[in-house]
């Protein structure tokens, strides 16, 4: 029986067994494209300062036990899983700009390396899953996750192996008890990981559905799909009870630039060139000229990636649940479908295969640059303001820092992510830290009222004050203050998101 997705079991001839994978060159090849896809990914990926996000990452990692129950019962449950994989991590490695991100260089090389496998499921040829590879590691979503110490590259690791185990199972690759089994622990955690990615349990259950007419499948998959969701309903629970933590989302506007261009794309000229190969990898799947690839592999990946996207970009209006980090999973799906188009014109033209390949990922190239400039993370400066401090401030001095801008933007946190930089001050503002907290973040009272309580009192303070004039925040009111309490500013630094004074007070004896 011909059906709409050929996932029909072949001979060995015409493909590859899983048993065999445990044999070079098919552990091999994908080895190697995950450890390249690792490097190339983790190159200067020390070089961008820390950000809001990651600094929640950072803070949460190191809480103990009971703090960390205590957070994510009241906030941040949708990251639980990652947190405390990394809080395992950064016991090893510190916390360090490349340590707490070098997990997602990582995820970005499992991911390489699965979707290598995946395509082989499908294909004797190792040129067409080699380009997916090398599309993976250039993609700007992957290689922007890749140097986030967030969650999101390891959803795109957790859906890529997800789909494998799918896909083999339903081949009869794997046996579907030991198949299925692993559907579910992976469909689990990678639920936990990110919720959305549960979309995936469900676009498998279409496939199994479409197996042949077969009904075995289908119950396997139902009842894999039920333990599944049951693992990750913890995680589903907590998260619906701490939605309000999202709800400003609903007050962000989502132009079409944001699910045109950096969803996936990271520029506009790498977008034209990722959509272009979009609609020839979707000519490619109706045409059906090459039935294992194109109608097996293709609408694999062209469901994987057009259905979760689909739902979150039509839902924007009424869920208010998009920002396009949140689709990170699906990116392995397109580099695939850009896989597809361009082995096509291989197949056509093999010097014509070459230009193209070679332009595509050139073309990634101002992408990853970017990404790796020391402002890349949303504006942060906090690297250069440890840097200022740790250069100038002496045994005794306190530092002042401006806690009117939203959490994400307070430069309190440099203080935590770049801790080795503050060792000479202390923080008279600190009302409760972030550890005794619910929120990930440390409570600081105002310059202002710490400065009404004359908590400043040493010769020097550092003013560390938010800047961010795209964004109609350029708050010097903390300054006035201090000088009311007798210090005037002797220096200023110019950050890119933040200004630091150095404030001295006359007659008062530095340190």
């Amino acid at each position: 029986m011909t059906t709409a997705v050929d996932l029909t079991r072949r001979p060995a001839a015409s493909g590859f067994r899983l048993r065999s994978a445990l044999r070079a060159p098919d552990v091999a090849v994908p080895g190697i494209a995950g450890i390249l896809a690792v490097i190339i990914t983790a190159l200067w990926s020390w070089v961008p300062s820390l950000w809001g996000d990651e600094a929640a990452s950072d803070l949460s990692a190191q809480r103990s036990l009971p703090s960390f129950l205590h957070e994510i019962t009241h906030v941040d449950a949708v990251h639980a899983v990652y947190y405390a994989g990394l809080h395992l991590w950064v016991a090893l490695a510190g916390t360090s700009p490349f340590a707490l991100r070098f997990p997602s260089a990582v995820a970005v090389g499992v991911a390489a390396a699965g979707v290598v496998v995946l395509a082989r499921l499908f294909t004797r040829e190792w040129r067409l899953p080699l380009i997916a590879a090398a599309l993976t590691a250039a993609l700007p979503r992957l290689d922007f996750a890749g140097i986030e110490a967030r969650g999101y590259a390891w959803t795109a690791a957790f859906a890529v192996w997800i789909m494998i185990v799918a896909v083999a199972t339903l081949q009869g690759r794997i046996t579907p008890t030991r198949g299925w089994t692993w559907f579910a622990v992976l469909g689990g955690v990678g639920t936990a990981l990110n919720l959305y990615l549960g979309s995936l349990v469900f676009i498998t259950g279409f496939l199994a559905a479409l197996w042949r007419g077969e009904r075995t499948q289908l119950r396997h998959w139902a009842v894999a799909g039920a333990v599944a969701l049951a693992l990750a309903s913890p995680v589903i629970v907590f998260g619906a009870l701490e939605r309000k933590q999202v709800a400003f989302l609903a007050h962000r506007s989502v132009p079409p630039h944001a699910w045109l261009v950096n969803q996936w794309f990271g520029y506009s000229l790498f977008a034209v060139i990722g959509w272009l190969a979009l609609l020839a990898a979707v000519a490619l799947v109706v045409l059906r000229r090459r039935p294992e690839l194109d109608r097996g592999l293709g609408a694999v990946a062209l469901l994987w990636a057009g259905v979760p996207s689909a739902f979150l970009i039509g839902t924007i209006s009424t869920l208010h649940n998009y920002t396009p980090r949140y689709l990170t999973f699906t990116a392995p799906a397109v580099a695939l479908l850009m896989a597809l188009a361009i082995d096509a014109v291989f197949r056509h033209w093999k010097p014509a295969g070459v230009a193209v390949l070679t332009a595509v990922l050139l073309a990634a190239v101002p992408s990853y640059v970017s990404q790796r400039t020391p402002n890349a993370e949303n504006e942060s400066d906090w690297g250069q303001v440890g840097a200022v401090i740790a250069a100038n401030a002496q045994p005794g001095d306190q530092i002042a820092f401006d806690a009117t801008v939203r959490p994400s933007r307070r430069p309190q946190n440099a203080w935590r992510t770049y801790p080795q930089d503050f060792q000479n001050v202390s923080v008279p503002q600190l009302v409760t830290p972030y550890w005794a907290r619910t929120s990930w973040s440390d409570h600081l009272m105002t310059i202002e009222d710490a400065a009404s309580q004359h908590l400043f009192t040493t010769g020097t303070v550092f003013a560390v004050i938010a800047d961010f004039p795209d964004e109609g925040v350029i708050d010097t009111g903390g300054i006035p203050a201090l000088e009311a309490a007798g210090y005037h500013v002797v220096r200023e630094w110019h950050l890119n998101s933040d200004e630091v004074f150095q404030l001295d007070r006359t007659g008062v004896t530095r340190g």
